[in-house]
């Protein structure tokens, strides 16, 4: 619906930029309130950029919306720019105010006035967007650089330093329990159940369903998602099958952890690239990175599991069960024979780890095709989304942006290199399907 399309970006925009603005103004553009700002715009426009393709940035904070846009290329240089600057700027500003109180740590609801996780904050989002244009030829030695510079200013390695945005209205525990409208995807428990991984019990809500349904015999004790597009004529008939996040009214949100990071390393190592340590090495730090942040145990004998695979998937309405989309292990495989096959257990034990990140979870599925996900059931795009190759890749420009900044929006369909719909690819997103 319109609202759906027009909801991520306009107000991304519109709550974002009167704010960053006053601190533009305040500060005349410099210090370290302004590049702790610019770190903030980066984390919320990378959002936007990956959900949408060009989106207008180097012309907005000048107290217009209807701007010209950048393409993506020119944008991720760009927020790479901004990155390096505010990074530079806390750097100094923490070497000249160690040992002193923040002024601005009340303020500060992340990392309490630690401006050095902010700067592993900063150089995590800068490996997350090289890694992610690296498969653009036209640019992999420029996000090589950009990798190298994340690397040695200091990532996110412990989770210490993981980012979680405190509990706010409409946090998850309202979407999950009183609007009922969230619950956990197919694959995602078709993968965990099939790994028998002890996460499960942290992350979701169990359900237990055995019944006859439609004449059918259904039998579900345990942990079952949702799958990707089904047609549900009665939500409150069927919102109770199926497992939800845990999640408490002072839940926090994930932005970032240092899982994630350190599996984009693990991928980084795979491919050759400089990333302070072996691909095995940091695949399995990563795992125990994740387990650790649930507080479970058990890391090591899950790493070593080289027989278990995702499971087959059982519906709970005992509508929409399917087979199984991988066979893939989670016990690294020696040999460069192996790597495709590794890349898909980077991916999917990170895709696994960074929930509940959904924008990154399908960046990262755009970009590399993994993990392997359950087939759409009904596809509602008019033959537009052929999904027997590939899902959505994007989603399409508000119809107020065409109303409203018109010959701006006409030139970023341009950049965008296709039609203004669900199966354009933007410009990192270039793996052969």
């Amino acid at each position: 619906s319109a609202d759906w399309v027009d909801v991520p970006y306009k107000d991304m925009f519109t709550e974002f930029y009167p704010n960053f603005q006053t601190i533009k103004e305040s500060t005349g553009g410099t210090g370290y309130i302004y590049a702790w700002a610019s770190i903030l715009r980066v984390g919320v426009m990378l959002r936007v950029a990956d959900i949408y393709g060009p989106i207008p940035y180097s012309e907005m904070g000048k107290g217009e919306f209807q701007v010209a846009y950048d393409d993506v290329k020119t944008l991720y240089h760009n927020m790479f720019d901004d990155l390096t600057r505010s990074i530079n700027v806390l750097s100094a500003f923490v070497q000249e105010n160690e040992g002193k109180e923040v002024p601005v740590a009340e303020y500060d609801i992340i990392y309490n006035g630690d401006f050095s996780k902010w700067i592993k904050y900063a150089n995590s989002l800068k490996l997350r967007m090289a890694v992610r244009i690296a498969s653009n030829t036209e640019d992999t030695e420029y996000a090589k650089q950009m990798m190298a510079e994340a690397i040695d200013g200091g990532v996110i390695e412990s989770n210490d330093d993981n980012a979680f945005f405190p509990s706010m209205p409409y946090n998850p525990f309202w979407i999950a329990s009183d609007w009922g409208d969230l619950a956990i995807n197919a694959t995602l428990s078709a993968y965990m159940n099939g790994y028998n991984d002890p996460r499960r019990e942290k992350m979701f809500t169990t359900v237990k369903v055995k019944e006859t349904v439609g004449g059918k015999p259904t039998d579900v004790d345990g942990y079952a998602g949702v799958r990707i597009g089904i047609d549900v004529p009665n939500k409150d008939n069927v919102k109770d099958r199926y497992s939800k996040p845990i999640t408490s009214t002072t839940s926090p949100y994930m932005w970032i952890n240092a899982a994630e990071i350190t599996f984009l390393r693990a991928e980084g190592a795979l491919r050759g690239w400089g990333m302070g340590g072996e691909a095995k090495a940091l695949y399995e730090q990563a795992i125990n990175l994740s387990f650790e942040q649930y507080g479970v145990s058990g890391a090591d004998t899950y790493i070593a599991d080289a027989t278990s695979q995702p499971q087959a998937y059982t519906d709970p309405t005992d509508s929409y069960s399917a087979g199984q989309t991988s066979s893939i292990t989670i016990a690294w495989q020696d040999g460069n024979s192996n790597d495709e096959a590794n890349l898909e257990r980077i991916i999917t034990q990170k895709w696994i780890a960074m929930f509940p990140c959904t924008v990154e979870a399908w960046s990262e599925y755009r970009r590399t095709g993994y993990p392997k996900l359950l087939p759409v059931v009904v596809n509602n795009s008019g033959g537009v989304i052929d999904d027997s190759k590939e899902k959505i890749r994007r989603l399409w420009y508000p119809p107020t942006e065409y109303s409203e900044n018109k010959a701006n929006i006409l030139e970023a369909i341009n950049m965008l290199g296709g039609a203004d719909n669900g199966a354009t690819r933007l410009w990192w997103d270039k793996k052969p399907r």
